[in-house]
């Protein structure tokens, strides 16, 4: 009893926090200093993050391609990650998930595709939404808060971008992450200079 008290004040906490998260980056007060963001840098750094999990189910993760954006270090690297989670969780043992950027004339994106069961066509409306689950019993199984993605398209949105997903049932999934170009971006004033990481 005390360990299933355990896990499940962890989910809560998870939750909490989540939804702190959320009302940060949707609050106006939230806008921050964006710097110059190499996409492939902030993808190899997930990729290197989430290496033990994929190796566990014998998955390959690979980066290609590069672009670079302005924005939040940390928040797109929350983004990536709530993404890999994500496809790690979905894809079958033995699989590969690739992350591919791609530069158009007035955007930059990266990608996450996975192999896997697909997600059915009435819920692809729904799966940016707060707290929805495509697959509630499996979500909560593996501790997810349901906040995943509501994460993801806050930011995006926060970065004038957006969150986008395509998947077939049995097919695979891909959820795709758009920016602006860097022309095409606002560089929010401050009075404080952002420490990049190293």
């Amino acid at each position: 009893m005390l360990v299933s008290c355990t896990e499940e004040l962890g989910r809560v906490t998870r939750i909490v926090s989540d939804m702190l998260f959320l009302a940060q980056v949707s609050h106006p007060a939230a806008l921050v200093p964006f710097e110059t963001i190499a996409l492939e840098d902030e993808a190899l750094k997930v990729v290197d993050l989430f290496s033990l999990s994929a190796q566990e189910k014998r998955i390959s993760l690979s980066v290609t391609g590069s672009g670079s954006t302005l924005g939040d270090r940390l928040m797109i690297q929350r983004a990536i990650s709530n993404l890999m989670s994500n496809a790690i969780r979905h894809c079958p043992p033995g699989q590969a998930i690739s992350l591919v950027i791609e530069n158009h004339a007035s955007q930059v994106s990266l990608w996450v595709g996975n192999p896997g069961t697909g997600i059915e066509p009435q819920h692809l409306a729904h799966v940016f939404d707060r707290f929805y689950r495509v697959d509630t019993s499996r979500s909560r199984a593996q501790g997810g808060t349901g906040l995943g993605l509501a994460i993801v398209r806050s930011i995006m949105s926060l970065h004038q971008g957006s969150a986008e997903v395509q998947s077939l049932p049995g097919s695979a999934t891909v959820f795709r992450l758009v920016f602006p170009n860097l022309e095409g971006q606002i560089s929010w004033p401050s009075k404080r200079q952002e420490t990049t990481a190293g």
